[in-house]
């Protein structure tokens, strides 16, 4: 229940991306992961956890295949065994500590000791309120519990495949309802900042199909969408004209007096980071990470930066006093909570919250699919385990045990592996 620590110091160059693997036994030097993998893992035994650092995006990517393939030749050689791991998310120059949460058991990044900043295991940034986080683990930590969850100040809110939402205040939930859905506002009176977030689930197991954020802060309001038709990022402002986001790098989207919007440069196509921000403030109220997978679905995480704005917020993704949690462990899918949120949707036309004609014909068309069948009608015990295995190929079987079985829920009703894919890398 202490922080490990490896020594002698790992030497490795800053274009070095690296996996460390805590195993039950040691395998003899000189052997190849991959080329002696049967007498490697034979000689392991057992792997309880690995962390994988990655040395910029496109080397996570590799590193995501590379864990997926070890977990298929170790199923193969040891039926029954697993491969726990994280790819952590590349959040800069390296981090000098990684340690798992001592409750809810998420990986965190300290980037420097003493003074931080900290990452999660995307790679996004994660507010803290105790210097704790930041302590030499080289420094007297064995025995020690690991930092806990109420460190924090804030919770990351996400929806996930069909849709699951995960809420800031820790609800979670799977929605069961088809349409447009109010996802997220934030409204402050001085300086006047209006931003909404809207969410369209549409197709027969009704996963994130389009995603449109509006800004009404200055005189004539502004809007951003994107679908899963195309997942390209279109904008719309005072000229009423949709133009494409095409560029990669830093972008300043939506720009009104009180607030701006920003897209975060970022390497690969299918995810991008938005950044809100009031006025001339250095620091962004909130991140938004959004991932489009063409012809399938939308994944996003939204990330409060401070706490002093919790309070301006509303929607899906601020969560419920008394709301139930999905139970954790080894949960049937039958169990799932759910929820309508009635209170959430909109009547509008995806054209009337802001969006463009072109977005909501699309979303229509997959509005006309039949009602979504119950998960017992599609997923008989033998489909169940199916999913399984493949989620668990590419979650592992370590962290939040609801990620897993939503995943499961998702590939079983048709989701496939894409499903899975995108659920690990969010």
């Amino acid at each position: 229940n202490g922080l490990l620590v490896v020594s002698p110091g790992l030497d490795f160059g800053s274009r070095d991306s690296f996996a460390v693997f805590l195993t039950a036994g040691c395998p003899d030097s000189g052997l190849s992961l991959l080329k002696d993998d049967v007498k490697f893992f034979k000689q392991i035994q057992q792997v309880y956890d690995s962390i994988w650092l990655p040395h910029d995006d496109t080397a996570g990517h590799v590193l995501r295949g590379t864990l997926r393939h070890i977990r298929t030749r170790m199923a193969s050689i040891a039926p029954g065994a697993s491969v726990p791991g994280t790819v952590l998310g590349f959040s800069g120059p390296r981090p000098q500590l990684v340690f798992r949460d001592g409750s809810t058991r998420d990986l965190y990044q300290v980037r420097t000791l003493g003074s931080g900043p900290v990452f999660d295991a995307s790679g996004d940034p994660v507010t803290v309120s105790q210097s704790n986080l930041l302590l030499d683990p080289t420094k007297g930590t064995p025995g020690r519990p690991n930092p806990v969850g109420s460190n924090f100040l804030t919770r990351d809110s996400v929806v996930i495949g069909d849709p699951h939402i995960h809420t800031m205040d820790g609800g979670q939930y799977t929605l069961l309802r088809e349409g447009s859905f109010l996802l997220w506002r934030f409204g402050l009176p001085q300086p006047h900042v209006e931003w909404q977030i809207f969410a369209h689930y549409a197709g027969r197991q009704s996963f994130t199909k389009g995603l449109l954020l509006v800004d009404t802060s200055g005189s004539e309001p502004s809007s951003m969408e994107i679908t899963s038709e195309h997942c390209e990022w279109q904008t719309q402002s005072s000229s009423k004209k949709w133009s494409p986001v095409n560029s990669e790098a830093p972008e300043v989207l939506l720009s009104n007096p009180s607030s701006r919007m920003k897209l975060v440069g970022n390497q690969r196509k299918d995810v991008k980071k938005i950044q809100l921000f009031i006025a001339d403030e250095k620091d962004p109220v909130a991140t938004l990470k959004v991932m489009c997978r063409q012809g399938h679905h939308i994944n996003l995480k939204l990330h409060m930066e401070n706490q002093k704005w919790a309070s301006f917020v509303s929607g899906e993704l601020k969560g419920q006093k008394g709301q139930k949690q999905m139970p954790t462990g080894k949960t049937s899918m039958l169990q799932l909570v759910t929820s309508e949120d009635k209170d959430f949707e909109v009547k509008k036309t995806w054209a009337q919250l802001g969006g463009s004609s072109h977005a909501q014909q699309y979303l229509q068309n997959l509005d006309e699919h039949p009602n979504k069948l119950m998960f017992s009608q599609m997923c008989n015990p033998q489909a169940q385990a199916d999913a399984r295995a493949l989620c668990q190929k590419h979650l592992g079987t370590v962290g939040h045990s609801s990620y897993l079985e939503e995943c499961v829920y998702d590939v079983c009703v048709g989701g496939g592996e894409v499903s899975a894919e995108m659920a690990a890398e969010m």
